[in-house]
């Protein structure tokens, strides 16, 4: 993820100022190298080629993105419909992406997701025959900087809330990746809707901000889940789909405004959000797996004290905690939390049962816990960008 982002964040600019003369090309030459990276990827044999090919699916990506918003002006009839059409994709693609990824990996293996986007992202080549490109040769003007920092920093915190979440759903709560997808489909839901309706909130600084704040809410409320349970997260995922459909819509029209080239602006804006997930990443990925390490040695405290407490036969909690500890080195290898009651359960004997039940909860409890810090911090993340935001209120050019 690290890679794609980085890559992507870093080409950007420079697409974006091929793509100001030449968007036809610029987007027609990234969707070919995106869909060949993509192939590599799906028949990747190691781990360091499916990281290069990733660096290299993050250039191309910068170049059709690019491409696209330049093409887009001359299809929709201006720049202002074209940045709604360009940040409403953004928003729509956003949302979906980790949803359509757990279905495909469920019913096809991850490496599908790869051989799904070849055909599909070819698709776009389609679209040129209507379209008319715009040479744009305005003048540049300077980046919107304080659109672009809180679009950094939101697309930091939503780090959190579109990859850990789904990592606490399927390796901490041992959902299916089918289910999973279908838990986060909340989010893409609401951030339809707002976008949809928040044209509606004026001015658009109090869209943005009504955005943050409701990322930044949900984001805590992730923090401080009352018990594990996939559940729990639709309150919080309805608040922070909602803000992400008013927040990143309202930042990235902000941050297209104005007479200079609307491809340069889209490159600021593009290598923004992605050097915000690079940044969520390397900060929130040491808290995360800090956490993890903290809970795991409270959980195993307090299953050993439950195993002790049981009213199983005393000659028995020593292969019970035995077995226990060794079903949970092989999960942490698989990267998931074991099923206690596979090991624990005895159909002939309620007392194993309760103890398997106390088991697992003490393991959930500690897993929800250990996302916790991680989500509080993509919170206070979130609302840093509200600094810039209302720093923009009387600065136009911001």
């Amino acid at each position: 993820m690290t890679s794609y982002n980085l890559a992507l964040a870093l080409a950007a600019l420079p697409a974006a100022f091929l793509a100001r003369r030449r968007p036809t090309g610029v987007f027609a030459v990234g969707i070919v190298l995106f869909a060949a990276a993509s192939l590599v990827c799906a028949f990747a044999s190691s781990f360091e080629l499916l990281v290069a090919a990733r660096a290299a699916q993050g250039a191309a990506g910068a170049a059709v993105v690019c491409g696209a918003l330049g093409l887009l002006a001359g299809v929709a009839g201006g720049d202002a419909p074209a940045a709604r059409i360009w940040a409403l994709a953004g928003v729509i693609g956003a949302a979906i992406g980790p949803a359509a990824g757990g279905v495909l990996t469920q019913l096809l293996g991850w490496e599908s997701i790869f051989l799904v986007q070849a055909p599909l992202v070819l698709c776009a080549l389609l679209t040129l025959r209507g379209a008319r490109a715009v040479l744009d040769t305005r003048p540049l003007e300077r980046p919107h900087l304080g659109a672009n920092a809180a679009l950094l920093l939101i697309s930091g915190a939503l780090v959190a809330a579109l990859f850990l979440l789904v990592i606490l759903l399927i390796n901490g709560w041992r959902l299916e990746p089918l289910a999973a997808s279908l838990v986060v489909t909340v989010m893409p839901l609401a951030a339809i809707g707002a976008g949809r309706a928040g044209h509606t909130i004026t001015p658009l600084w109090a869209r943005t901000a009504s955005g943050v704040i409701l990322i930044a809410g949900g984001l805590a409320a992730l923090g401080w889940l009352p018990h594990a349970g996939a559940i729990w997260t639709v309150a919080p995922q309805l608040a922070i789909g909602a803000g992400l459909g008013l927040a990143l819509s309202a930042l990235t029209e902000r941050a297209l405004a104005g007479r200079s080239a609307q491809a340069v602006h889209g490159g600021w804006t593009i290598a923004a959000r992605h050097a915000g997930v690079v940044a969520g990443l390397l900060l929130l990925t040491p808290i995360f797996t800090a956490g993890l390490e903290r809970n795991e040695d409270d959980a195993l405290a307090a299953g050993t004290s439950a195993v002790l407490d049981s009213s199983i036969p005393p000659l028995e909690k020593l292969a019970v905690a035995r077995n226990v500890l060794v079903a949970v080195d092989e999960a942490k290898e698989e990267a998931r939390i074991p099923a206690v009651d596979d090991v624990v359960g005895n159909p002939d004997d309620p007392a194993y049962d309760r103890l398997a039940s106390t088991l697992q909860d003490q393991l959930d409890r500690a897993v929800t816990n250990a996302f916790s810090r991680s989500f509080l911090v993509a919170a206070f993340l979130a609302l840093l960008a509200l600094v810039p935001i209302l720093l923009g209120r009387r600065d136009s050019t911001v």
